[in-house]
């Protein structure tokens, strides 16, 4: 198993909910929508009729439903944070779907690598993208003002991973957010962070400075491949399509964020290498200081790994200590500043 893969099973088995009536602390909206079809959306009925603000949170790139039953386990495995359910009472937690892909739905586990599945749809591959995210996203938050008691003073985005590169457009579409969190999420173009780990690998002597040339070279041709059809749903380079990589690169995070004037806080983690590149992430700092810039807040954990785990060595083995709780402690009192 190498190392993301790991990192990934390590994570979900923190995300787990042992009852199989979890779904019904939930109530789920469905939205259709001509140009995006049919988007869903839920939250917490736990003091729903209670003015709030919003906490919208967009997690990270795959097909899974957001919360995948897992028939061996008996359990729900959420694709979000477990430590947003601790402010279910304080804002209305917000968690969005994906094109083709319900909120809630059963998902299958390969015996022997452990890893789980949900099969690809039409759905999914025609739609999926970086438009598709952050337009359903606004969406939502337009829907959820209509529909819930809302305290819109304070409308907070959060991101992880690839929702992070959603996060800050979605607050590009919508002037009613007022706050955006990015977690572990790259500044530039996401394409960039395998070239950087290209280069890293020859200066750590795990290949050649002629091997990693040769790789970025072949990086490169498939590019150019992904930009000169960028609208095609049926090429793939790296199990995505040409359509889903041409999306996301049309405009960086960083561009995003610099169209904003609201606070942004922006978190990483300084071993984050297969998730979103803490090399890619750092770029951040500088344009907001180049453009004077004030609103940002970058933060790093300089032990956290993708998933906002310190990795720490003892007696030569990997200790994980969670960071989430502080973590988003944090957030919530940045966002009363």
């Amino acid at each position: 198993m190498n190392k993301i893969a790991l990192l990934i099973l390590l994570f979900l088995s923190k995300l787990t909910f042992g009852q199989a009536d979890f779904k019904e602390q939930f109530k789920i909206f469905t939205i259709d929508n001509n140009e995006l079809g049919k988007v869903e959306f839920c939250t917490f009925k736990s003091s729903i009729d209670k003015k709030k603000p919003l906490m919208i949170f967009i997690h990270g790139s795959g097909n899974e439903p957001t919360f995948s039953y897992q028939t061996d386990l008996k359990t729900y495995a959420w694709k979000g944070f477990l430590e947003i359910e601790k402010y279910k009472d304080k804002y209305h937690v917000i968690s969005v779907s994906k094109p083709g892909i319900p909120l809630f739905d059963t998902v299958q586990k390969d015996l022997v690598t452990f890893q789980t599945s949900y099969p690809l749809n039409d759905e999914f591959r025609n739609r999926y993208s970086l438009e598709w995210r952050a337009k359903a996203a606004s969406l939502i938050i337009d829907q959820a003002i209509k529909l819930l008691p809302v305290d819109k003073s304070k409308i907070l985005v959060i991101g992880h991973s690839q929702g992070g590169q959603v996060a800050p457009k979605v607050a590009a579409l919508n002037k009613k957010v007022t706050h955006v969190v990015l977690l572990n999420s790259n500044s530039l173009n996401h394409l960039y962070d395998f070239v950087l780990q290209e280069r890293l690998a020859s200066f750590k002597g795990e290949q050649t400075f002629e091997q990693t040339q040769k790789n970025i070279d072949s990086l490169f041709a498939e590019y150019k491949k992904i930009f000169a059809d960028p609208n095609s749903k049926t090429k793939n380079w790296n199990e995505e399509t040409y359509y889903r990589w041409a999306s996301f690169s049309d405009e960086t995070p960083l561009e995003n964020m610099l169209k904003l004037k609201i606070p942004i806080m922006v978190i990483a983690g300084g071993k984050d290498l297969w998730g979103s590149f803490i090399m890619n992430t750092d770029y951040v700092e500088i344009e907001f200081l180049r453009h004077k810039k004030t609103n940002l807040t970058y933060k790093v954990y300089p032990n956290a790994n993708h998933f906002l785990q310190d990795e720490i060595i003892e007696n030569d083995k990997i200790k994980y200590i969670d960071l989430k709780p502080s973590l988003f402690k944090l957030v919530d009192e940045w966002t009363n500043k």
